[in-house]
Formats: C-alpha cells, sequence, structure tokens
C-alpha cells in the first residue's frame, strides 16, 4: 500500500529555510493570506505615512502648510489612530478584519483628496484627525496580527512574523520615491491624489482576498456590549504588558520622531533632497534581510534579546544621523538604520503575542497601537518644534538616541521577570 499522506493542514511544519517550506506555503491557504496582507501594509504605510516624509519638505505640502504645522498635523492623525485602535482591535477580535480593511482603504482615499485640497495647516489637522487617522488604524499592521494569530500556531508565528514582515518591507523603497516622482512631476496636490487611488484599489482586493480561517479560530461575538468589551481588554492587561508599552512608546517617540525629519535635517545641511529621497529609499530594500531573519529566529533567540538589539543599532543610526554632514556618513547611517529597524515593529507584536497572548489580544496589540500612535505623533512633533536649524536637529537626534538606549534597558528588565503567555495568561 502506497503511504498515507495527511492533509495540507495537518503536516508537519517544515524548517523555516527549507524547500518543503517554500512549497509548503505556496500551496497553503494561510500563506496566501500573508502574501495579500503585505501589500495592503506595504500600500497603506507608503501612502499614509511614508509619503508624508517627502511630503512635509518645503519643497511640497510643507511649503504651503508650513513643515512644523504640517508634523503637529500628522501627529495628530496618529493620535487619533490610536484612539481609534483600541475600536478597531475590540472589533477584529469578535468580528474579524475583512471590512476593517475595506472600510479604512475608502476613508484613506477620501482623507488623501480632502488633504490634497488644504490651504492651511488647521485644514490639514482637521483631514488627518477626523478621517486619516481612523483610515490608518485600520490598515495598519495591528488587524493583521490579529489575523495572523488565528491562522498560525503559537510554534509557525515566528515564521509568520517574518514572512509578513519581509514581504511588507518594501513601502519605503517604492513610495518615498513614488512620491517624490508624483510631487516633481504634477505637484504635491497631484501626488497625493494619486497616493489616494493607488490605497483604494489595493485595499479593496486584499479584503475581496482575505478570509478568516476556519474552525476554533473564528473570531467570537461581543457578550457584554462593544464598549464593556473593549473595557474587559484593556483590563486584561497586567503589570508587564503596561510596563513594556510604556517603554516601547519611549523608543518608538524616538525612532518615529528622527525618522520622520532626517530628509529635512540633510536639506538643512545643503543635500540635494531628490537624491536623499533615493538614498533614504534603500533602507527598504536594506531591511529585507533582517525583516525575515530576525522574527523567524524568535523560536531559536529570545524576541526580547532581539528586540532590544534592534533598539540598540536604531539608537547607533539615531546618533550617526545627527552630525551627518557628508555622503559617507548619510551611506553610514542608511547601512545600520536600514538594516533592522524594518524588524523593530514586528518584534514588538511578536514579543506580544509570546508574552500576552489570548482571547483579548487584538484588544491588547490595539492599546499598544495607543501608546504608539502618541509615540509616532509626539516624536515628529518634538522634533520639528525643536528642529528648525541644523545644531536644533542635531541635538533633537542625540536626545533620541539616548531615549531608545534608555528605553531598551527598561525593556529587557520588564520583560526578564514575564512568563510566556502559556504560563502568564489564564485565557
Amino acid at each position: 500500500m502506497p503511504p498515507v499522506v495527511p492533509p495540507l493542514a495537518l503536516r508537519e511544519p517544515a524548517l523555516p529555510f527549507s524547500p518543503g517550506h517554500f512549497v509548503d506555503a505556496a500551496l497553503s491557504r494561510k500563506w496566501l493570506q500573508v502574501a495579500a496582507a503585505s501589500a495592503l501594509i506595504n500600500t497603506s504605510y507608503g501612502t499614509m505615512s511614508y509619503s508624508f516624509s517627502v511630503l512635509v519638505t518645503r519643497s511640497a505640502a510643507g511649503g504651503d502648510l508650513g513643515t512644523g504645522g504640517l508634523a503637529i498635523a500628522f501627529g495628530a492623525g496618529l493620535l487619533v489612530s490610536g484612539i481609534a485602535a483600541i475600536g478597531v482591535g475590540t472589533i477584529a477580535d469578535l468580528f474579524g478584519v475583512r471590512r476593517l480593511l475595506a472600510g479604512g482603504s475608502v476613508f484613506g482615499l477620501l482623507g488623501l483628496v480632502l488633504f490634497s485640497f488644504c490651504n492651511e495647516a488647521w485644514q490639514a489637522a482637521l483631514v488627518m484627525t477626523f478621517v486619516l487617522g481612523p483610515a490608518m488604524a485600520a490598515t495598519f499592521y495591528e488587524p493583521i496580527y490579529v489575523l495572523m494569530n488565528r491562522w498560525f500556531t503559537p510554534g509557525e508565528r515566528p515564521r509568520a512574523y517574518g514572512v509578513l514582515t519581509l514581504l511588507s518591507g518594501v513601502s519605503i523603497t517604492i513610495f518615498t520615491p513614488l512620491t517624490q516622482y508624483l510631487v516633481e512631476a504634477g505637484g504635491w496636490r497631484t501626488a497625493v491624489r494619486v497616493l489616494g487611488i493607488i490605497l483604494v484599489v489595493v485595499g479593496l482586493a486584499v479584503a475581496a482576498v482575505l478570509r478568516e480561517p476556519p474552525g476554533n479560530a473564528q473570531p467570537g461575538t461581543a457578550r457584554l456590549g462593544f464598549v464593556r468589551e473593549m473595557w474587559l481588554g484593556m483590563r486584561s492587561g497586567n503589570v508587564a504588558f503596561w510596563s513594556f508599552s510604556i517603554a516601547f512608546f519611549f523608543a518608538a517617540a524616538a525612532q518615529g520622531g528622527f525618522q520622520f525629519h532626517f530628509i529635512a535635517l540633510l536639506e538643512s545641511r545643503g543635500f540635494d533632497k531628490s537624491r536623499v529621497a533615493e538614498v533614504i529609499a534603500l533602507t527598504g530594500l536594506l531591511s529585507l534581510p533582517l525583516r525575515l531573519l530576525l522574527p523567524a529566529s524568535a523560536g531559536r533567540i529570545s524576541s526580547v534579546r532581539l528586540l532590544a538589539g534592534c533598539l540598540l543599532l536604531v539608537a547607533l543610526a539615531a546618533w550617526v544621523g545627527s552630525t551627518a554632514t557628508e555622503w559617507w556618513q548619510v551611506w553610514v547611517y542608511v547601512l545600520i538604520y536600514g538594516s533592522v529597524f524594518g524588524a523593530v515593529f514586528p518584534l514588538r507584536a511578536l514579543v506580544t503575542a509570546e508574552r500576552f497572548s489570548g482571547e483579548f489580544f487584538g484588544r491588547l496589540i490595539g492599546v499598544q497601537a495607543l501608546f504608539l500612535a502618541f509615540a509616532r505623533a509626539i516624536g515628529p512633533a518634538a522634533v520639528g518644534l525643536g528642529g528648525e536649524s541644523r545644531e536644533g536637529y542635531e541635538i533633537a537626534f542625540k536626545i533620541c538616541a539616548l531615549v531608545l538606549v534608555a528605553s531598551c534597558v527598561a525593556m529587557v528588565i520588564v520583560l526578564g521577570r514575564a512568563a510566556p503567555a502559556e504560563k502568564a495568561n489564564p485565557h
């Protein structure tokens, strides 16, 4: 009798980088979800986040709306995205993510089109706050993490997060030079409208492809009312969760602050902004190997140590960037930052899944998204307010580096005392 071959879903997982793994991945429905989700992540971050590092410059929207005012408006949108993320996480826990992604894409198109008609910074702030903020919450990583946790077992998640991060790693490489090209070709207003069209086309297509996993992994139903379900999820976080989230908040604020303003810093030092945009776009390509290897290695190396190592290298990049006056220094920054920045946030989500997973995971990751939204808002705004001069940027970047180091130490101490989710979380 020929040997019985078990169905694909019942086979033992292949080694992460073996030929059998890639064959199984290509044939597995759940890995198709990863590929589809990565397309939306690339597009949402590219159109509503990375594009603003170009739009904030004086030759784009920053020239009409003011660099500082636009940075504050962008921060306002991020704040609202974090507030909305708790509700988004609750919806993802209870009802799934497909409608979130479709609705967020439509909202993103609307917000970008409205932004293209803004003539004052306060108008941009209103659009970012009430339209683009909710769109970010519904289309960024957090809803996707909830879906990935349903499709993959705890043993499979490091590999899944690694593949998701790898496939999502070309956003900055595509959208930074694309935004610069669109601005130069037709002006920043036309560029923003084109980005909105790209977002809604990709978002609706991905929402049509994604599926919730079968069986016991289906999302649940609201038992206590939506608001009480949100509150129940927030209360499920323990001291270690809140401490880790606060420490990562400071790290994310520092990272987001200097990343957002790096092109503007170099522009203030006389660098050609078009060439700078092309060079910074390479950070996405440089990040690709470790986007896969670091999360996928979490099964053999502590994910906490991996995250700490990445944050220390990000701090080094901030310090190098603070003193960059020659092209070789820019390239050193790109090499250091580009190699690790793409793994930081997936490793954060993986640490959260390992230590605090359970039926409230979507709500907990939503709470973290609120912290991160405040971080992403405060970081660029703080650096922008203090960085109108060359000296101001240098001081702000060095402060960011020191904050990253301190946050890294705090996270290692906190998470070294936290038990894995299977032992610490009764859910």
